[in-house]
């Protein structure tokens, strides 16, 4: 077996049996201030147990440092791309094993990660169990801003996300899974799948397999990290459900083309294309928004 192979598989043993051990341990309870202490403390919103419905506490970085940690080498996580940086060891804790310290109410099945800039991460019960996402809390032992200005990169502190190895688990047409890796995070709201993916559950009913549905699971995945409805998903971008809905179906070639190459249609466009959708995939995104409509939706 060549030896890259056999680095990459110890590594990989590494995780699990760190993580294994992380989570043996039993899970210490954080101390929640209804106060902010310091700029880095972690805001926390929601279902978790002695949090009032609106109110907002804070953690601060000792205590999660607190918790029991393990380390792993991050393998294709693109924040981490630039070759220079491969390899890197994250210290961190399972998304899980967080959740649990927090005191979050047993009825939240979902995790909304909350950026500096508005982006949201969304992380279902089924997403943490299949990819038991890492919050990171230092870079080579070092914390993010330390380890940042030693290396001159950006900065993806105080909290980020990442994964030990993820492994797509949806793939179909030119789509596959996308891996949840938000930086900056500042707050971590605890809610509910039907909450945050009511809202945004197409109009009509649909087999499982049908564009509209595979359009639904994109959106989801993809599209709720910027885009919004009413108080469901980010607000990075300023187009909110309706607004994409509307240009879906008056515009429907402007719109995939859009999707697939911002640049292409809008120079100054910050949004990034996904060059690897096909016409049957964009069809399917079109299609689900188009359920948003006044118009009769197709099947």
């Amino acid at each position: 077996m060549p030896p890259r192979k056999l680095a990459a598989i110890f590594f990989v043993l590494c995780a699990i049996a760190g993580a294994a051990a992380s989570q043996s341990q039993p899970v210490k309870k954080l101390t929640i201030a209804l106060t902010r202490h310091a700029d880095d403390d972690l805001e926390v919103t929601g279902m978790v147990a002695g949090l009032s419905a609106g109110a907002v506490g804070y953690v601060a970085y000792a205590e999660l440092v607190g918790l029991p940690q393990f380390t792993t080498t991050i393998q294709n996580d693109s924040n981490f791309a630039d070759q220079a940086y491969r390899g890197v060891r994250i210290t961190g804790i399972r998304l899980e094993q967080l959740a649990k310290a927090l005191g979050a109410l047993a009825d939240s099945d979902l995790i909304d990660a909350l950026c500096t800039d508005r982006y949201h991460s969304h992380y279902p019960a089924d997403y943490i169990a299949a990819h038991h996402p890492i919050f990171a809390l230092k870079i080579n032992r070092e914390r993010p801003a330390q380890w940042a200005a030693k290396a001159h990169v950006y900065d993806l502190g105080p909290y980020f996300i990442t994964h030990a190895n993820f492994i797509p688990r949806d793939k179909f047409l030119t789509y596959l899974e996308q891996p949840q890796i938000p930086e900056n995070i500042m707050r971590l709201n605890f809610s509910t799948i039907a909450a945050t993916y009511g809202p945004i559950t197409p109009r009509g009913d649909f087999p499982p397999n049908s564009p509209v549905a595979q359009g639904f699971l994109i959106a989801k995945q993809n599209c709720l990290r910027c885009h919004f409805l009413n108080d469901a998903g980010g607000t990075k971008s300023s187009r909110d459900w309706p607004s994409l809905a509307t240009r879906a179906r008056e515009q429907p070639q402007f719109f995939e083309r859009y999707v697939h190459d911002p640049q292409s249609v809008e120079p100054h466009a910050h949004m990034e294309g996904s060059p690897t959708y096909d016409d049957a995939t964009l069809d399917a995104l079109t299609a689900y928004f188009r359920t948003f409509t006044k118009e009769k939706p197709h099947k």
